[in-house]
């Protein structure tokens, strides 16, 4: 399960970094997801290892444009790439709109289903050959949301000293069960769940939208391996701008994930006024001082691997 940093930027890009964008790819499957799709996601795209054609679900976070204006042309990127299967689309009703909207007026037929899943009439979670996503609510000037992504599709291993000890001898059967299906051996009713187990215990990741609550992440972050979190600016200079900017800063969610002993958290999503050299100093030192575990400050183009952890 790999993380692909396409855009770390807040609200306009910079010579460094583009605006926020964030694919998660799966060793057991070619089709990858994508949260967020700012404006030059394309271009992100080319630099990357991910492909458009095997992009199978795009979930957005928030009506902001710095997180979906680059919907309309990455579809279309899709489009030419020659994918015919359907693609899912996760996001706020008014995006949603905004997209059909604007293939509409320029008169695009896609030759896939875009399936569109409004996130306010999503009860819980959704499910999908790569993986499993779950809605999180959180806190910014608009309705914004965080998406829990469970990988599926984990190989499993037999319980073989189990099977030869209840008498199954080996036979197709046993590929049967290592697929993760239930089989009929000598007039028994064999079940997977009982004969094989995971390689690895499955990996959950958050990646947030804007959010300037993280204690709201507090009953979803049990279990995750990763938090993928804003921090666009410092405490000291978000005090600074005394206006409701609906952020986060590195002092608060680094103090957050400390609380809850995460062992790993990625930040990103930093403002324009931290992109030159050496700049990111000021919130690398805030989050440090605040947080034991793993930290990463993401940059455009970085790949991080989620750990796996062995049955």
């Amino acid at each position: 399960m790999n993380i692909h940093f396409l855009g770390t930027s807040s609200g306009s890009p910079s010579l460094s970094r583009n605006m926020s964008a964030t694919g998660i790819s799966f060793e057991r499957s070619k089709a990858w997801v994508l949260v967020d799709c700012a404006e030059g996601t394309q271009h992100q795209l080319l630099k990357s290892s991910l492909s458009p054609y095997h992009l199978s679900v795009i979930a957005i976070t928030h009506l902001h444009g710095d997180h979906c204006y680059g919907l309309p042309g990455l579809i279309a990127a899709i489009m030419v790439s020659g994918r015919t299967a359907a693609v899912d689309l996760i996001a706020p009703e008014k995006v949603i709109q905004f997209v059909r909207t604007t293939l509409s007026l320029t008169q695009l037929e896609l030759p896939f289903d875009l399936r569109c899943h409004a996130i306010e009439d999503i009860e819980n979670k959704l499910t999908f050959d790569c993986c499993e996503i779950e809605i999180l609510e959180l806190k910014h000037r608009v309705p914004s949301y965080g998406f829990r992504i469970t990988e599926l599709q984990i190989p499993r291993k037999l319980r073989i000293e189990q099977l030869q000890n209840d008498g199954v001898q080996s036979g197709p059967h046993y590929n049967t069960l290592q697929k993760g299906n239930d089989v009929y051996f000598n007039e028994r009713f064999l079940r997977a769940k009982d004969y094989t187990f995971y390689s690895w215990r499955p990996r959950t990741v958050i990646v947030c939208g804007d959010n300037e609550k993280p204690a709201l992440l507090a009953d979803a972050i049990k279990g995750v391996d990763l938090l993928i979190h804003e921090a666009t600016f410092t405490n000291r200079d978000l005090i600074n701008i005394r206006s409701n900017t609906g952020h986060s800063d590195a002092l608060r969610i680094a103090q957050f994930a400390q609380k809850h002993l995460l062992p790993a958290l990625a930040l990103f999503h930093f403002s324009v006024r931290y992109h030159g050299q050496d700049m990111l100093t000021p919130l690398q030192h805030e989050a440090s001082k605040n947080y034991s575990g793993e930290l990463i400050f993401a940059y455009d183009g970085l790949v991080y691997t989620v750990r796996k952890h062995l049955n």
